[in-house]
């Protein structure tokens, strides 16, 4: 059975790619769109996963049903305003518990795809295990950073190098915790950031491989999520994917590659080189 969410003012974007009858909703989010509203800040319209009030205690939008009602739409979890791909949201409170209580212990298996600086790793798959801390950025932002603090586990698995002499890589992420910037923490701690990342990444990298052919965002997708819990005596298999994002693929393509070897893509400027710096392999 799939839910009626017409009556969701989604933001700019945001599309449902699987629900259930239990309340669960999988949502696609674009990059660019937040997933609740910052305490004390005007956003943008439609710069927001939903249009209406949203309770920091509940962690739910208070929602006009169309039929002269309020309801509540819970967030279950969330991505950064510059990560797309898949979120979920319940309108069953008992659910958004559950599902929460799932998160907090690690039963919600996500994936993600990114694309990080090099054209390999040492070891193609592995897990990287940390310890990570929240700490206060420039203008008293939250910020993350590895060396003290809770665990924080990710399963990484290698996928294949851009065309050409691009030193960049796409990777598979599957993060076993759910750190704040757990994956754009790590991936940098770990000698790759995420191309696009302008708050723990490699400005040049950003700039030489990123910005100058014609790419701003930060390259980082939840490409699926997958959970398993009991409904009403019976078991409910829920899974949503989100496709990765077709900039993922221009980015991997070599300037010097012929059009018709790969989608159409921006042309890097070609007065600004790319370092011979990050050339190296890693």
């Amino acid at each position: 059975m799939t839910l009626a969410t017409d009556w969701i003012p989604f933001g700019r974007g945001v599309r449902v790619v699987a629900s259930h009858e239990c309340g669960l909703i999988a949502v696609e989010k674009p990059d660019g769109i937040l997933s609740h509203p910052n305490p004390g800040e005007v956003a943008e319209k439609g710069t927001i996963l939903i249009t209406g009030n949203y309770s920091l205690d509940e962690e739910a939008f208070h929602v006009r049903d169309g039929k002269g009602g309020i309801r509540r739409v819970y967030l279950l979890n969330r991505l950064d305003s510059p990560t797309s791909g898949t979120l979920l949201l319940s309108l069953d409170e008992g659910v958004a518990d559950l599902v929460r209580k799932m998160f907090a212990r690690s039963q919600v298996m996500k994936r993600y795809v990114a694309l990080i600086r090099g054209r390999g790793l040492r070891t193609p798959r592995g897990t990287w295990q940390d310890q990570m801390a929240k700490t206060k950025g420039p203008g008293g932002g939250v910020r993350s950073e590895t060396g003290a603090g809770a665990p924080a586990v990710t399963v990484y698995a290698w996928q294949r190098s851009a065309g050409g002499s691009l030193p960049l890589s796409l990777i598979q992420l599957d993060p076993r915790t759910g750190r704040t910037h757990q994956l754009r923490v790590q991936s940098s701690a770990h000698g790759h950031p995420i191309l696009g990342d302008r708050t723990y990444g490699d400005f040049e990298f950003n700039k030489a491989v990123g910005t100058a052919r014609g790419f701003k965002r930060l390259f980082l997708h939840a490409e699926s999520t997958q959970l398993s819990f009991d409904w009403q005596g019976a078991k409910v298999d829920f899974k949503a994917s989100s496709p990765m994002p077709k900039e993922f693929e221009e980015a991997l393509i070599a300037d010097d590659e012929s059009p018709g070897k790969g989608p159409k893509r921006p042309r890097r400027d070609a007065g600004t080189p790319i370092s011979p710096r990050l050339r190296v392999r890693l």
